[in-house]
């Protein structure tokens, strides 16, 4: 007796142990399990938050539709509602008999996202188990303007590419849902109820960019780049002292209502995820460090030869020439590749991997738009050679458009980096705006440097490469590049990348202006990007009301009124 109540008691008490591990210490296990058998979640977007230029215009918007789903169980005869959908919807009935059949009893979707007018006619047709529910569609209003920054969403309004994709998070706002219930088989529960919670809307981005800026700019560009036969090319509009992207611009381009129309390099957003040799445009670097280290000054002078022999590597100058005696001032004017090497060589290994590394080169912008790079800046340890030669005439080194128009907007500010942006601010749903997080900023060079490069910078358009780049009434400093393209198996071949970057007005920069053509006839950037720059960076001065200043002001007011931002022969 003692025995068997012995063994009752170790029974029950191991089956209570056990009922306490299933219903107490395992119990939210199983109830996720029991819940995973009966119920299925079915969720539907929210509608998305818009996206507006910073005047408040619209660029991405969702548009109420109308998706076709049905109820299997309440569908009597799945033949003839497929073939009464089937010419609406324009779809195969085979195929509307497979989504009515689908993979749950109780939801599928048919169709999805219909115009209106297909919409009504399914809804006339009063079918049992087919019905009807708004859903929203992603809408770009203008086609393929800012294409590449604003990206493009999926069906179900989920962010892929561009802005689209790196704020995702704030536009898509909370999805809502539909429980319904069924056992292990997929059979209906009898008397299931369907759970619904509604969607909360996401918030909406105003965007840094400039809507009528950014239609100019890339119609500009689309000119440039059909005049000059250029393979492609961008073209990039910022404010230096904030590091706002007023206009940001690509050709090609494409439209992101139709994304899957497109090759998929057309949906790149070249100013920041390509990266190409900058060349001559890279010069400021060389010669800011040199300012600022004291190594030599503007009037500086060097004795420049037609080549000159550095390791392996022989480096000469565009045209031939005689031995000159040159200042600073007039190497950067002039873009003499063996002045710019010489005060390269002065300037020393270390401290142009300094300078180089302090304009942002090497290292992503801050940006986070999806696909950006850093560029390649070879490691000082690594360098051949030539590369102290190479690295200070813009080769050997890879950069973006967005870093080497920071780069410029680092002298137009002062000498201080300001980190780019594009995001202005959020709008929620009560209309507050919420601005964007201020940018990162560093000091880069003093504003006695800048200041020396800017004027440096103005001889380059008033009498050096850049004079195509001149514009009437305003003060301009920038710089000519004409980059030979790397080939794939090492030296560089007969194709070029043409580039200007420059800044207005110099005295009080309100805007930097980059453009860069891909491989363009003729080859310069004197001839090709410079005239694109005058047009983009005139039509911005006068859109934003910028007042010519000085002596500027007086020679304005003496020539004859030209054709605001043209290129000539283009008919912008």
């Amino acid at each position: 007796m003692v025995a068997l109540f012995v063994v009752f008691v170790l029974a029950f008490a191991a089956m209570g142990a056990r009922l306490f591990t299933l219903q107490i210490l395992e119990r939210s296990s199983y109830e996720s399990l029991a819940a995973r058998q009966r119920q299925r979640i079915v969720t539907f977007p929210a509608r998305r938050g818009a996206i507006f230029d910073r005047n408040g215009r619209p660029l991405a918007i969702s548009v109420d539709t109308q998706s076709v789903y049905t109820d299997p169980t309440m569908v009597s005869d799945v033949h003839a509602t497929a073939r009464k959908l089937a010419p609406v919807l324009h779809l195969d009935p085979a195929v509307i008999e497979q989504r009515l059949h689908g993979t749950s009893p109780r939801f599928g979707y048919i169709a999805r996202q219909l115009d209106p007018k297909t919409a009504a006619r399914v809804k006339r047709l009063q079918l049992a188990g087919i019905y009807l529910r708004a859903e929203p569609k992603r809408f770009y209003p203008g086609g393929r303007l800012a294409s590449q920054i604003l990206g493009f969403t999926n069906i179900d309004g989920r962010g892929i590419s561009g802005a689209e994709l790196q704020y995702n998070d704030v536009l898509q706002g909370t999805p809502g849902a539909m429980t319904l219930e069924q056992d292990p088989a997929g059979r209906p529960l009898p008397q299931a109820k369907f759970t619904e919670t509604e969607a909360v809307p996401g918030r909406s981005l105003l965007l840094t960019i400039d809507k009528e800026l950014q239609y100019f700019t890339q119609l500009t560009l689309d000119s440039a780049v059909q005049r000059f036969h250029a393979l492609d090319g961008t073209a990039i509009v910022m404010r230096p002292s904030t590091g706002e992207i007023l206009a940001m611009a690509n050709t090609p381009d494409y439209d992101p209502n139709h994304p899957g129309a497109f090759p998929a390099a057309d949906l790149r957003n070249q100013a920041l995820t390509d990266i190409y040799e900058p060349g001559s445009a890279f010069k400021i670097v060389t010669a800011s460090g040199a300012l600022q280290s004291h190594i030599v000054t503007p009037k500086t002078r060097l004795t420049v030869p037609y080549s000159l022999q550095v390791a392996d590597r022989t480096i000469h100058d565009a045209e031939s020439h005689g031995t000159e005696s040159l200042t600073v001032k007039q190497i950067i004017d002039q873009s003499s590749n063996v002045g710019t090497v010489e005060i390269g060589l002065r300037l020393g290994k270390d401290l142009i991997d300094h300078y180089v590394r302090a304009f942002g080169f090497g290292t992503k912008t801050g940006l986070d738009f999806p696909g950006e790079s850093a560029g390649i800046v070879i490691p000082k340890d690594s360098w051949s050679g030539s590369s102290i030669a190479n690295i200070p005439i813009g080769q050997g080194v890879a950069v973006t458009p967005l870093q080497l128009i920071t780069a410029y907007a680092t002298l137009a500010n002062g000498g201080r980096w300001v980190e780019p942006k594009l995001l202005h601010g959020t709008l929620d749903s009560a209309g507050h705006t919420h601005p964007a997080a201020p940018p990162a900023t560093r000091r880069v060079v003093s504003k006695k440097t800048a200041a020396e490069m800017t004027n440096i910078l103005e001889g380059v358009v008033t009498h050096g490469t850049g004079i195509a780049a001149a514009i009437p009434g305003y003060r301009v400093a920038g710089k000519t590049g004409t980059a030979q393209k790397p080939l794939p198996t090492g030296g560089y071949g007969n194709h070029y990348e043409a580039s200007f970057v420059g800044y207005a007005p110099a005295n009080d920069p309100s805007i930097v202006v980059l453009v860069r053509l891909d491989d363009p006839t003729p080859i310069w950037g004197g001839y090709t990007a410079a005239p694109t720059f005058q047009a983009i960076a005139e039509f911005a001065l006068r859109h934003l009301g910028v007042p010519p200043t000085g002596n500027a002001a007086k020679q304005a007011a003496t020539e004859p009124a030209t054709t605001q931002g043209s290129i000539p022969g283009s008919g912008f």
